[in-house]
């Protein structure tokens, strides 16, 4: 059975009770806005001191009345101090102090042989010694003449006092003994021609004879080295000969001896510079106390030239900006901008020009914020940074 619509006439009675209460609410809102203003109204002294409180705080900020704030946290290192030396390399070979080729002063056979190769001697140490029997018999006929003779002037005196003889008897006894004399001379000096001496102290070579070998004046016996000092000449462009001078210090380094320097001082310098090679050759000499240097040995020889000295600074505290290089300085704890030029680079270390002196503060961390007058609260770092 099909359901009866609701007359027309109940739809007309609720269309006005809803607009009531739409009605009804907007009321109730109105009068909730104005207790929220009555409320505002009341406090509002409070609220206007609240607002200018913090007005002033900001106020305060921007007029810089809290310099803690606004200071730009940095970390800063002194500046150092190093002379821009220039190292010049070149390379040399090594001899002796004194170095000979031994030689004979007589023709004869090798009878002894007391030095050997490597063995140390002293000046006039016999080193090797010839077949002397007729130079020794030599001078035995020399000193028996020289008997001889001074018997028979002192025997012309003594009958030149008796009335005997004459004085010219005398001088002729005189002549012989001088004579005699002479002979003794030159037969001892071929007896000690015999043997050959070492000139001075060294250390012998390996000998290029043996026992039993006929040698003459012409023979090159052994080779004696003084190696207690070496020389070593190498050549110094001539820009540097104004800076050199006579005691200056050198450093050397051997293949012998990878990772060793040997430290030396310049003996002489050349009066002339070479016009082909526009060098002048420098003779330093470098003490071997330990005798572990040789003769012959090549050398690659560093030389310190003296330059001016230059303010240092670690590298993280050089700037660049449109082709200008800066450091920022720190002074009265306020960050100022120093224009600088770099010279050179050591490792970390760099060498500038400009107006930094040793001790600055350089600031090395923290650049980023940095302007010229800004405060700064700096801090030096635990450990000095690496050069």
């Amino acid at each position: 059975m099909a359901k009866r619509r609701a007359p027309a006439k109940s739809r007309k009675t609720t269309e006005p009770a809803r607009r009531q209460l739409a009605g009804g609410v907007q009321f109730a809102l109105l009068l909730l806005l104005l207790a929220g203003a009555g409320v505002v109204w009341a406090g509002r002294d409070h609220v206007s001191k609240v607002f200018a409180g913090f007005s002033g705080k900001e106020q305060g900020v921007k007029n810089g009345n809290s310099k803690k704030n606004r200071a730009v946290p940095v970390v800063v290192a002194r500046a150092g101090e190093l002379t821009n030396d220039v190292i010049v390399g070149a390379i040399g070979t090594g001899r002796a102090r004194r170095s000979v080729m031994l030689f004979p002063k007589a023709t004869g056979e090798i009878r002894h042989v007391f030095a050997r190769a490597g063995g140390r001697v002293t000046k006039g140490q016999p080193i090797l010694r010839l077949e002397s029997r007729d130079a020794e018999l030599a001078v035995k006929v020399a000193k028996t003449r020289l008997v001889e003779a001074d018997r028979l002037m002192k025997r012309s005196k003594q009958l030149r006092n008796k009335k005997i003889n004459s004085q010219a008897n005398v001088d002729d006894a005189s002549n012989l003994v001088d004579r005699a004399e002479l002979e003794l001379q030159q037969a001892e000096e071929a007896l000690a021609d015999r043997e050959m001496k070492a000139p001075f102290d060294g250390v012998v070579g390996i000998s290029k004879v043996e026992l039993g070998d006929r040698i003459s004046p012409s023979t090159s016996v052994v080779t004696l080295d003084d190696r207690s000092q070496l020389i070593v000449e190498f050549e110094v462009a001539e820009q540097f000969l104004s800076q050199l001078a006579v005691g200056q210090k050198v450093a050397a380094q051997t293949p012998s001896f990878r990772g060793r320097e040997f430290q030396g001082v310049i003996e002489d310098i050349d009066s002339r510079i070479d016009p082909t090679s526009r060098t002048v050759i420098v003779r330093a000499n470098f003490p071997n106390k330990d005798d572990l240097l040789r003769p012959g040995l090549s050398f690659v020889v560093d030389l310190t030239i003296p330059g001016k000295i230059f303010p240092t600074v670690h590298e993280l505290a050089l700037q660049w900006r449109k082709g200008m290089s800066y450091v920022w300085r720190v002074r009265d704890d306020k960050a100022e901008k120093v224009v600088v030029r770099s010279v050179k680079r050591l490792n970390s270390t760099i060498l500038i020009e400009g107006d930094i002196s040793k001790g600055d503060l350089v600031v090395i961390e923290g650049v980023q914020r940095l302007r010229p007058g800004r405060p700064v609260q700096f801090s030096m770092p635990k450990t000095a940074p690496s050069s």
